[in-house]
């Protein structure tokens, strides 16, 4: 599956984590989910390939180790603002607790989208190209798709902060 359809899938699934939200909550709700699947689908397809594709996990390993690397100073930033702005969009007792609902909701949606719902062959295939240094996840620095939503998402803040 497309790269591109993954991420929309997994922000369109975040937005109704909420039974009632209003449209903006389900804005922030698509850019968090946007936002989580660039940063946590890399790590992810790497851990979850391991067992999978073995003999392409050190190619993986590499793979990532450079995105981390390369994009350290955008994925700093989107955590930052996950933990802002997710504790205020679906507030909660304990809001740490909710971060990390929605971080493990976007990593049950990613391996949803790698494997067909669970379709062993499919992962496969999928682990054995993400095997390929080249491949898009590794690539993609998040621009300027990540950046739109940090800034919707900072904006959203920032009025409901006002408020």
């Amino acid at each position: 599956m497309r790269r591109s359809v993954q991420i929309l899938l997994v922000c369109c699934a975040i937005a109704p984590m909420v039974a009632g939200a209003d449209s903006d909550v389900a804005d922030v709700g698509r850019d968090v989910g946007a936002v989580l699947a660039w940063r946590l689908g890399p790590e992810f397809v790497e851990e979850k390939c391991r067992d999978v594709d073995p003999d392409g996990a050190e190619a993986r390993k590499t793979a990532l180790a450079t995105w981390l690397a390369r994009n350290a100073a955008l994925i700093k930033t989107v955590d930052e603002r996950v933990a802002e702005v997710v504790p205020l969009a679906f507030p909660s007792p304990d809001p740490a607790t909710r971060v990390a609902a929605v971080r493990d909701k976007v990593k049950q949606l990613l391996l949803e989208t790698i494997s067909a719902e669970g379709d062993a062959s499919q992962l496969k295939m999928a682990c054995k190209e993400e095997a390929n240094p080249a491949s898009p996840r590794w690539s993609m620095n998040g621009v300027p798709q990540v950046q739109n939503s940090l800034a919707a998402l900072y904006d959203w803040k920032i009025q409901k902060e006002k408020k």
